[in-house]
């Protein structure tokens, strides 16, 4: 019987999450079935996309028996959609994970977290809730990523490290071994990480901070 899922924002990572769940369904044996896309654009609502229509509000879904997902990049807009619809009204959360990843038997893993595919994860990884991890990336040994993390593609994270709650990890980065990223922080592209990231700091090409206001 397939499971019944609807996802938070029709925008592009909404889009690849749609993929994503298409090919979980073509290539394990969990199935899902899309009920259609939620988007607050009044644009978008009542058009059809990748096949399923776009809903500019939760409400027809109602029911104890649908999962909610939501594909965003931003960790912010993320957090608030959980918090203002899927959790508040009450809707199921998978974790979302790429089957042709081989993923340890010691992660630990919560809720609400996308994985795609070509993902690396190595022994006794921490996975807490909400985050979304991009194709080609590699998190080594003990390392801990905490809530609503965004990790975009080509990143590789050294062992032992820390991502904060709310951080995003631009493409291409590279964050050495035993680093500790604080909350709220901004990783730019292609950026090397070599020594510990305050909280609330963005940083961009090889390890200069900029503090910043953030939400």
């Amino acid at each position: 019987m397939k499971k019944k899922i609807i996802i938070f924002t029709a925008g592009p990572a909404g889009r690849e999450t749609f993929k994503l769940i298409n090919e979980i369904s073509l290539f394990s044996k969990n199935k899902w079935e899309v009920l259609g896309y939620i988007d607050s654009s009044k644009k978008l609502d009542g058009k059809i996309l990748d096949g399923v229509k776009i809903y500019s509000n939760c409400k027809k879904f109602k029911s104890k028996n649908i999962f909610a997902i939501c594909g965003i990049t931003d960790p912010f807009k993320r957090k608030k959609i959980y918090n203002d619809e899927i959790i508040k009204n009450k809707f199921k959360i998978p974790n979302l994970i790429h089957p042709k990843n081989i993923i340890p038997k010691d992660l630990k893993i919560g809720v609400g977290n996308i994985i795609f595919n070509h993902v690396h994860l190595s022994f006794e990884v921490a996975i807490k809730d909400y985050s979304l991890i991009s194709n080609f990336t590699d998190i080594g040994h003990n390392s801990i990523i905490n809530d609503y993390v965004s990790i975009m593609p080509q990143t590789s994270i050294g062992g032992n490290c820390n991502i904060g709650e709310n951080t995003f990890i631009g493409s291409g980065s590279n964050i050495h071994q035993k680093i500790k990223i604080g909350k709220n922080c901004k990783v730019g592209m292609g950026s090397i990480v070599i020594s510990e990231i305050k909280e609330n700091h963005s940083v961009v090409n090889f390890q200069r901070q900029i503090k910043q206001k953030i939400n």
